[in-house]
């Protein structure tokens, strides 16, 4: 069976079934289960040219749950030709070298579509992508001292740094006593502790201005508590700032709603088109047919237009500020309203 590409076919090719003799112990790397497809895509993101390191973690993780790891490592040797199991080794292999392949962008993969044995492919990889360590610890930890929270949620904020914390320990875990007398002594939690507030000020630091009062409580604590605490504490802290924000937002919503009208004849605020004196012109005290209102007993307008019953609109006041250069007509209207 044939394993194609994107583009071209591949030169890799398994073992027939009637000459493969593959191990039916599945504890044994040369053990395929019937349901292992070699089209698959082990990881995703695939292999591109920024990404070698969290790709090589996640394949080797995959490869060892499938107990094939040993193809990629060197642990284990071609078998030659003359060894019962050489063909079961050969389709193991291949196998492994179809899952790299489907597991890496197609303009790598023509690079390697032509290579046999899984563990020169994987050779070949780390060669041209992999980064010194040294330069690469370098650079997780600008990313862990620059990273900031801005817009993003304190969850996306702190996945980011967790991500940059954890590839950091993979290049630099943990130190054990290797003695064959272990010392008593505390400094391994010590070491520990420091590690988790180096952490947590790494994590204040990003924060947004907004929680500097628990970022004060918690560096004012003699023991800094595990990140999960700290964690949790500023999710609940950002929980409380949503939610105050959200009833804030409705609030002055339905405020804004209930007290700006605008007219639709005129387009000024503060009053409708039912008493818009541009549209139904000014009350007339001399006027022969005089008008009563029915809600206030006064003269000179109707309970439509009557100011105690549907309000004042928001230009009277303005209108009452400029009272020095109103003509007399406009301040009697306005006081017999009043």
């Amino acid at each position: 069976m044939a394993i194609e590409s994107n583009t071209s076919s591949s030169n890799i090719s398994f073992p027939s079934s009637s000459n493969v003799s593959l191990s039916s112990d599945s504890d044994s790397f040369l053990y395929l289960h019937p349901s292992e497809n070699p089209t698959t895509a082990l990881v995703s993101p695939v292999l591109d040219s920024t990404n070698y390191h969290s790709w090589c973690k996640s394949m080797i993780t995959t490869l060892s749950a499938k107990n094939k790891a040993q193809f990629v490592d060197g642990l284990v040797e071609e078998h030659t030709k003359t060894d019962p199991s050489h063909n079961a080794w050969k389709s193991c292999n291949n196998m492994v070298v179809s899952w790299i392949i489907h597991s890496i962008s197609p303009h790598i993969r023509q690079s390697i579509l032509w290579m046999d044995r899984a563990q020169d492919i994987w050779n070949d990889l780390r060669s041209r992508f992999f980064q010194g360590d040294l330069l690469r610890i370098f650079e997780l930890q600008m990313e862990t001292t620059s990273l900031k929270q801005g817009d993003s949620t304190v969850n996306e904020f702190f996945t980011k740094l967790r991500v940059s914390w954890d590839e950091l320990e993979s290049f630099r875990p943990d130190l054990a006593c290797s003695c064959e007398v272990k010392c008593s002594c505390q400094v391994s939690l010590i070491i520990s502790q420091r590690k988790t507030e180096d952490r947590a000020m790494q994590f204040f630091r990003g924060l947004n201005e907004q929680y500097a009062n628990i970022k004060s409580h918690v560096l004012l604590m003699g023991h800094i508590p595990p990140m999960f605490k700290i964690f949790s504490y500023v999710v609940q802290q950002e929980r409380q700032f949503v939610g105050h924000n959200f009833f804030n937002h409705s609030k002055s919503n339905v405020i804004v709603a209930i007290n700006i009208v605008n007219c639709s004849y005129c387009g000024n605020s503060g009053h409708t088109d039912n008493v818009c004196f541009k549209k139904n012109g000014f009350p007339s005290k001399n006027s022969g047919n005089r008008k009563v209102c029915i809600y206030c007993g006064k003269n000179g307008h109707t309970v439509e237009i009557c100011y105690k019953k549907h309000g004042f609109p928001l230009d009277i006041k303005c209108i009452m500020g400029r009272a020095r250069v109103l003509k007399p007509r406009m301040m009697a209207l306005i006081k017999k309203c009043v």
